[in-house]
């Protein structure tokens, strides 16, 4: 994996080879890991499921202010250009400069359809790059899977690149949405599941296309989620709605 990091040109052909080391390099997997699996026991499950080259749309549930880092370090070796809602600036200063500005995110306005966003994000797909994206829309008020916004299958019906879910699992008990700081306690794990076809997403159109990537997130979820309770003895993650099986509900994965 170290010569891997060191395939700079590869990694990213917008960056300097200086941005590419410091920030997505020492930073993620230096300083951030670190952190992580010191404090909250992290782990990452999937790094061999990130394409070494070409397209890939990354789509990934939502539960904290840390889920850019935690993903992000699973996607360092492709240093990806995410969607980030554009009122992150305003409510938080250090996120949205640390998102916005070494990290180069897409900032995404929830008002109205944002098509400038949705054209740079085609662009980074474009151009064989990777992007990321959290189909909820925002953070999760309870850690369970939130319903969709249909904007997503914009990204996969003309971006036409391999769609990867990912989960991300115990964010939300370390920093639930509201909470000004992160607790000290908790317990975290993050995968990259098996990439999906996007021609056969478009052909089962949006509702269906966007249900079957929530099922695949949920199941994800789920799965960290038992690992969790199961190496902390019942301790982490904290009962709660987390616990029910989005899959399982009579209502759309994907909001009106």
């Amino acid at each position: 994996m170290m010569f891997r990091m060191l395939e700079l040109r590869r990694r990213s052909s917008r960056r300097t080879w200086i941005g590419v080391l410091f920030w997505w390099t020492f930073i993620p997997l230096g300083i951030c890991r670190s952190v992580l699996w010191l404090a909250y026991r992290c782990r990452w499950y999937g790094y061999d499921r990130v394409p070494r080259t070409g397209p890939a749309l990354f789509v990934c549930n939502h539960q904290s202010h840390f889920d850019p880092i935690l993903l992000g370090i699973l996607l360092s070796d492709r240093c990806p250009r995410a969607l980030a809602r554009d009122t992150l600036k305003t409510d938080s200063k250090f996120w949205g400069w640390m998102v916005g500005t070494p990290y180069d995110s897409i900032w995404l306005s929830q008002k109205q359809s944002d098509h400038g966003a949705m054209k740079a994000a085609l662009n980074e797909l474009a151009v064989g790059r990777i992007t990321m994206i959290y189909p909820e829309g925002h953070r999760s008020k309870d850690g369970a899977l939130s319903k969709f916004k249909r904007g997503v299958f914009l990204l996969i019906k003309r971006g036409k690149s391999p769609v990867i879910p990912a989960a991300i699992e115990g964010a939300y008990d370390v920093w639930p949405s509201g909470q000004k700081r992160p607790n000290l306690k908790g317990r975290i794990k993050v995968k990259i599941g098996e990439p999906l076809c996007p021609d056969e997403l478009v052909e089962m159109g949006a509702e269906a296309a966007l249900a079957k990537i929530y099922g695949c997130i949920e199941e994800l979820r789920l799965e960290l989620r038992a690992m969790i309770r199961e190496e902390t003895g019942g301790r982490w993650p904290l009962p709660g709605p987390g616990d029910i099986d989005g899959r399982e509900s009579n209502d759309p994965a994907v909001s009106s």
